[in-house]
């Protein structure tokens, strides 16, 4: 895997230092790079998060991830956008105080380096909905996480020798009811593991990777940022609802509780088609062997909250 540095054709004040790929990134392969202003000499470290043949198999948008780190600029939960670069030298507007100017079909987003450490289990789960919480008191962005939209593009995309008798049955239940809307729209990240949280060297911290990021059900991201997280048991899970709605204000803790339950099998769901995808586009047998143990976990529910 190398680095293409003719992204950069729109940064001509910048010389690329250096560039090494960043683990991790399930849905794409991301780039940290160095870069030196050839006037001030001051370095820059930021990271390329490409347009490329497995963002768009997955339903993401530069563009939409871009308008949200600028939206959030001035909330210190996220890092700033560079901007969206086109791959033509000069196709970009002259930069204005370190930010450039948006191509409308863009090869991929450049975004500040966040430093710090990832967050591990010290940072504890009333910390993380509380950060969850203040993700939702944002304004909602005017596009949003539809899963059944989601499910039908993820559909698309995986191998028809994938889509046995089983897989189709549980396709066509799920796609033939609507979820119900539990609560209006807010600001939601839809991937809000601790993986996704840098503890920053002043010990505060910022949410990256807003990729999936959109309007949505807080319930749904709710129930997505304790699977996530691994909180899988029922004390833990429910004692993690009792605080996001303490953050939140919220009084109906029964509702939000409800709500997380219904939630859970469309979590299901929509990881079991995201494995299924990317075992197709990357060929990694541990994603198939989980989309089989989701296939199986899910047809065999019969819980009045799956369709």
């Amino acid at each position: 895997m190398t680095f293409d540095p003719e992204v950069l054709g729109a940064l001509p004040d910048y010389t690329l230092l250096s560039a090494r790929p960043l683990s991790g990134g399930l849905s794409n392969r991301c780039w940290q790079l160095t870069l030196r202003h050839r006037q001030t000499r001051m370095q820059v470290e930021a990271v390329w998060r490409p347009e490329s043949g497995s963002s768009r198999v997955f339903g993401l948008s530069r563009i939409h991830e871009h308008r949200l780190l600028t939206q959030l600029a001035s909330t210190g939960l996220a890092p700033a956008s560079l901007g969206l670069l086109d791959r033509k030298a000069g196709a970009q507007e002259a930069p204005s105080e370190n930010v450039w100017a948006p191509a409308e079909k863009p090869s991929g987003l450049l975004v500040a380096w966040v430093p710090g450490r990832e967050a591990d289990t010290q940072f504890s789960d009333r910390a993380l909905m509380s950060l969850l919480g203040r993700i939702h008191r944002q304004p909602a962005p005017d596009w949003r996480l539809d899963v059944r939209a989601k499910a039908e593009h993820y559909w698309q995309h995986i191998h028809p020798q994938e889509k046995s008798p089983a897989l189709q049955q549980l396709y066509q239940r799920f796609q033939a009811t609507a979820p119900q809307a539990w609560f209006a729209d807010t600001c939601c990240h839809h991937d809000l593991g601790r993986y996704n949280i840098i503890i920053q060297p002043d010990g505060s911290e910022r949410v990256i990777d807003w990729e999936y990021a959109g309007a949505g059900d807080p319930s749904l991201d709710l129930a997505l940022t304790l699977n996530a997280n691994g909180i899988g048991d029922d004390l833990q899970r429910t004692r993690a609802i009792h605080d996001y709605c303490r953050a939140r204000g919220e009084r109906d803790v029964a509702r939000w509780l409800q709500a997380v339950s219904a939630w859970q099998p469309w979590c299901d769901y929509l990881a079991l088609l995201w494995f299924y995808v990317g075992a197709n586009l990357w060929q990694t047998p541990s994603y198939r062997t989980t989309a089989v143990q989701l296939l199986t976990q899910l047809s065999a529910q019969a819980s009045p909250h799956i369709p």
